[in-house]
């Protein structure tokens, strides 16, 4: 695999710190509300199939459109040069869909002076689901245009990521952060 650096930030989602796998071993801030208990830890290492498809699909989709652009050594393997360019292509694309949702989120600003939290939540709650169907039909997308051997990699590669994902949340955020899928 490719040697990252490790980011100084953690992303949230939905009221989530989601470390990407390569900076597990960084502790997300404490959270200084709601209490200890109302949280719920996420260790990918342990619990794989807690981590949402969209969530590994959107941080494999940043690895690829990273700074070189060159898959990880078994995904490289599998894949021929032009599978290569369409991996990394439909990273990129993803990329610009990601920065276009951020916008659109960052959007429901103004509305902190004229609706109510109810209102706010229920909008931002909208634009992330959609958003998080962008990445999978992406995902749909890349891996029709793979041949088998190529698909069963990237597969591969993503459900490895994981592994490497811990993610803390409100309890009464979890289903929300594990959806669509």
């Amino acid at each position: 695999m490719l040697p990252m650096k490790t980011p100084a930030y953690c992303l949230i989602v939905a009221g989530a710190f989601l470390v990407p796998p390569h900076a597990a071993a960084q502790v997300p801030p404490k959270l200084s509300s709601p209490a200890t208990s109302e949280m719920v830890e996420i260790d990918g290492a342990k619990n794989p199939e807690m981590i949402p498809q969209w969530a590994a699909w959107e941080f494999a989709f940043r690895v690829f459109a990273g700074g070189s652009k060159v898959l990880p050594s078994p995904l490289r393997e599998a894949v021929s040069k032009e599978e290569s360019a369409v991996i990394v292509g439909e990273a990129v694309e993803n990329q610009k869909r990601e920065a276009a949702c951020k916008e659109r989120l960052l959007a429901l600003r103004p509305l902190l002076q004229t609706a109510d939290n109810a209102e706010i939540n229920r909008r931002h709650a909208e634009i992330q689901i959609d958003c998080r169907w962008q990445t999978l039909h992406a995902r749909d997308r890349l891996l029709e245009r793979l041949k088998p051997e190529g698909r069963t990699a990237l597969i591969e590669f993503v459900e490895s990521t994981k592994a490497g994902t811990r993610v803390t949340i409100a309890k009464h955020e979890l289903a929300h952060y594990q959806q669509p899928q």
